[in-house]
């Protein structure tokens, strides 16, 4: 081969280099979720960088040997294999250990009381169901449900997603489905509105071909859809990584770095998280990102350090979960102190009780904590379960399912709020209120009831008993602010005895 061939094969190779590096620009959302893992993974690259200096050094010393090339291809991965087993595990447990360490929290004496108003009476499962059953276009379906505000009222809301492999390229999003959260009546609404990018529309009207163009070395966590005056807007978490060094490996902490607000037409902003909290469209919506929150409190199990983590679980909390559940922990919530991330943790183990909990405002990010001494640890979420469905023997609870154990705070009381719901989840059967400090049950059919309850006035049936040889058939007891205020006996001769004012 002439000089001249040599400098074409040469010249050759970079114009090939070249062009593959024009195209994988190009199209560089569809490769971000590669260069993102190389990005916050460094023990990926780092096993590459060390394996390419040891394959160097090999071939340096042994080219003239002939299976040098084959030997060092089979060191090289080896490296990179080898280099995975040590720094992977570091790579995954050090972040957390980071947050642990580093985490600002504030402890609370007492829990925030939820807003009556704003109660979460409907389950995931059945708002699903009711939004399926109002869906009227036949070439759309439903996207991911997420939580959304409208005039300060929770709402599951739905987008209007095209279905089917070629509506996939050829149709836009029609809008959004929201189901009132408040109420267990069927109570959906639908926003007609054609938006130019967004969920489950391909390929570069995907809205996240638009935020990886605009700003790639982030994560964008699940989008949500907001009504302002009319006008839909997806809603969408970002996540940041830093970079830092722990022997041996680098590694990175997640963090939140804002909102990427995209409107109808296809226009995205990208606001800080201060931008975000002042924005007239995201004025009464959550911000921080439910799995941040998630992974911030599970990062706690590191707080003793890593080997107490693996081998002796001394003081070790993890987050109390009902297994089975397709809405898991944090719960939101609309407290008198604002929107918080609830998250109940449990001690290590088979205990069930919760005497940790942690509170994330959903639109700072700021953590509190409230802690119970372990002698008086409240009842956690499974075994409210749990004691809900010895309450009531006579329910097949083989047909009926107990789902999403959401926390209500009551006078600064916790109570675990849980829907019975069919297994096709058609509807809210019942729902009832288990008190985590006492495992009572309080069993409420209609939504009066349970605003009721959560103002300080319910009702409380207690057993039959004998009076003056007539038969009571039942003694009906209204509280207000946990105190006595009138009391009802029902005899079985249809007479009714009012007692008011006792117990002052």
């Amino acid at each position: 081969m002439t000089g001249e061939d040599k400098k074409k094969r040469i010249s050759g190779k970079w114009l090939t280099v070249i062009i593959l590096a024009v195209l994988v620009w190009l199209t560089r959302p569809l490769w971000h979720w590669f260069f993102m893992f190389a990005y916050v993974n460094p023990s990926f690259w780092m096993s590459i960088i060390l394996a390419i200096v040891v394959s160097g050094i090999y071939y340096h010393r042994k080219r003239d040997d002939l299976d040098v090339g084959a030997n060092t291809i089979a060191l090289g991965i080896g490296v990179v294999v080898l280099g995975w087993c040590i720094f992977g595990p570091f790579q995954v447990m050090y972040p957390q250990c980071y947050l642990a360490e580093n985490l600002e929290m504030t402890e609370i004496t007492e829990l925030p009381n939820v807003i009556p108003e704003t109660i979460r009476v409907m389950p995931y499962a059945v708002s699903e169901r009711y939004a399926k059953d109002a869906l009227q276009y036949p070439r759309y379906r439903l996207g991911t449900g997420d939580i959304t505000f409208i005039n300060r009222t929770p709402c599951w809301a739905y987008p209007l997603i095209p279905d089917g492999f070629v509506n996939y390229f050829k149709l836009k999003d029609k809008g959004a489905v929201y189901v009132d959260m408040t109420t267990s009546a069927k109570n959906t609404r639908i926003i007609e509105q054609d938006m130019q990018i967004g969920e489950g529309m391909g390929i570069t009207d995907w809205y996240r071909w638009k935020l990886y163009k605009e700003k790639y070395w982030v994560n964008y966590e699940d989008p949500y859809f907001v009504l302002s005056d009319q006008s839909l807007y997806i809603a969408v978490p970002i996540v940041s990584y830093e970079y830092h060094w722990r022997f041996p490996t680098l590694y990175t902490v997640p963090k939140w770095s804002g909102i990427a607000l995209i409107d109808h037409m296809g226009n995205a902003e990208f606001l800080t998280p201060e931008q975000a909290q002042k924005h007239p469209v995201l004025k009464d919506q959550k911000l921080f990102p439910e799995r941040l929150s998630r992974y911030y409190i599970n990062s706690l199990r590191y707080e003793n350090g890593i080997i107490n983590r693996l081998f002796y679980h001394y003081e070790q909390l993890e987050i109390a979960e009902v297994y089975g559940q397709q809405n898991e922990q944090p719960f939101l919530i609309t407290t008198e102190e604002g929107m918080k991330w609830f998250i109940a943790c449990e001690p290590y183990g088979e205990a069930h009780g919760i005497f940790r909990i942690y509170m994330i405002d959903a639109r700072t990010g700021d953590i509190q904590f409230y802690e119970r001494p372990k002698a008086e640890a409240l009842i956690g979420p499974v075994k409210a379960c749990d004691y809900l469905r010895k309450s009531n023997p006579i329910v097949d609870w083989s047909r009926f399912i107990p789902v999403e154990p959401i926390p209500v705070i009551n006078n600064h009381k916790l109570y675990w709020h849980i829907r019975v719901i069919p297994e096709d989840a058609s509807g809210v059967s019942y729902t009832a209120m288990v008190d985590a400090e006492t495992a009572d049950v309080f069993e409420l059919k209609t939504d009066t009831a349970i605003k009721r309850f959560i103002q300080g006035g319910y009702e409380i049936h207690e057993p039959v008993e004998e009076k003056e040889g007539e038969d009571v058939v039942a003694i009906i007891i209204i509280q207000e602010d946990g105190r006595e205020k009138q009391r009802i006996e029902i005899y079985r001769n249809q007479t009714f005895v009012v007692i008011p004012q006792i117990g002052g």
